[in-house]
């Protein structure tokens, strides 16, 4: 809720194009009721100004809050106490407008919650539910899960992405945790996970050793519960941060989705881990059909409408899926698909080509459509990452030879060799 045109404009752009979230906006607190109505209460985060024309003593935030949803207040009025009473009454944040810089502080506000909101803990220690932290953490924040064994919680790191910390048990030796810590390392990317140790035997050089290993923090035990949360909290936001820093440097400029770079680095821990957990893996590769002859006749600008357009399409149709997308280069895009047959592969495909098939970009009195041509590869042995996008470039070049607007795979391979 915020009715000053410029910061409503610059927020919601920034919010869209960062997050790629829905936003509404509203101006007054009329509108507000009126979305919270219409839309329920599946809002993740509300971002209020504490005073409107009808709404001039807070009542937009009493009204959200009472409904279940968080707040970030964004307001002009800049007070400490005001601060201090709003925080009290556990509203997210609070960012002054008139500071230095608020647009930028409101956005690391709303990406710190968003990651941050949804984390929860690996508590890895033999004694498995008797382990002596598992009380103080019961009057935290976040869920946590308990792990004996170091397989364990393996498995539940490559099934729980919103695992962002792990507690781990150093009493049965510091050669144990450096164990642990390597895989971790070795198995997924550098920022996956904080680490704090703990310990109710303290040795002489364990701290040192425990952080040469690659660990973050630890604990002797007893701890205060308070102590402990705060070292918790204290690691997450660091988490959170660093995920939003890491998300900036992941993103094409453009189009919002990942660029080359990471899906060249995430790509292939992807595949490790679906191979590994026996999951059906596909290769897809997406040129848009007769790109250069549309820069060369409408202009740059709207070859970057055209790729913007494609992109959004293409990451409707992966969000809220294991699969990913990443624009690598020009008018081409990649995408890995985990977790489905060759023939539900295909199917996506073909969904997202006739989907694509629908865009149309007006240019003066002219209406231009856009088609995309997919080569389409399975994965089902370990090879370079390379070979697997190979392997996708092969069959989109049988796919532009064939007429282009088309998705070409293993599946039509094998209906050409038997007709």
């Amino acid at each position: 809720m915020e009715d000053t045109r410029f910061y409503s404009i610059a927020i919601r752009e920034r919010l869209e194009r960062r997050l790629n979230s829905d936003v509404y906006h509203s101006q007054t607190f009329a509108g507000v009721m009126r979305l919270v109505e219409e839309e329920g209460d599946g809002f993740d985060l509300a971002i209020l100004d504490l005073c409107q024309a009808d709404a001039a003593n807070g009542e937009a935030l009493d009204f959200v809050m009472s409904r279940g949803i968080p707040s970030i207040v964004f307001s002009g009025i800049s007070s400490d106490r005001k601060r201090e009473e709003l925080l009290s009454r556990d509203v997210v944040d609070y960012v002054a407008k008139c500071s230095a810089g608020s647009i930028d502080l409101l956005m690391r506000a709303v990406e710190r919650f968003l990651s941050y909101a949804s984390a929860s803990i690996l508590v890895y220690d033999a004694r498995g539910a008797r382990s002596p932290l598992l009380e103080s953490l019961s009057g935290g924040a976040h869920p946590f899960i308990v792990a004996a064994r170091e397989s364990e919680a393996m498995r539940i790191l490559d099934h729980s992405e919103g695992v962002q910390l792990a507690l781990i048990d150093a009493d049965a030796g510091m050669a144990d945790c450096a164990v642990f810590i390597d895989r971790v390392q070795q198995r997924y990317h550098q920022d996956r996970l904080r680490i704090i140790g703990y310990s109710t035997q303290p040795r002489d050089g364990d701290v040192a050793e425990f952080f040469r290993s690659g660990g973050d923090d630890f604990v002797h035990l007893p701890v205060t519960a308070s102590e402990l949360l705060g070292r918790i909290d204290h690691m997450l936001a660091l988490q959170a941060h660093i995920h939003s820093l890491r998300r900036m440097a992941s993103r094409d400029y453009l189009t919002d989705l990942y660029n080359r770079r990471y899906f060249y680095d995430r790509g292939p821990k992807l595949v490790e881990t679906g191979l590994r957990q026996g999951q059906a893996l596909a290769m897809g590769l997406m040129d848009i059909d007769h790109f250069k002859r549309l820069n060369d006749t409408y202009g740059h600008e709207v070859g970057d409408v055209v790729l913007k357009a494609v992109a959004k399409r293409l990451l409707h149709h992966v969000s809220n899926t294991p699969h990913m997308a990443a624009r690598l280069g020009g008018e081409e895009f990649g995408v890995l698909l985990v977790g489905v047959e060759m023939q539900q592969a295909l199917d996506c495909c073909e969904k997202l080509r006739q989907d694509i098939g629908d865009i149309r970009i007006v240019v003066g009195d002219e209406e231009i459509s856009v088609t995309v041509s997919i080569g389409l590869a399975a994965i089902t042995d370990e090879e370079s990452f390379d070979n697997y996008l190979n392997a996708a470039d092969q069959y989109l070049y049988l796919a532009k030879n064939s007429g282009r607007d088309r998705v070409f795979s293993d599946c039509q391979v094998a209906r050409m060799a038997v007709a």
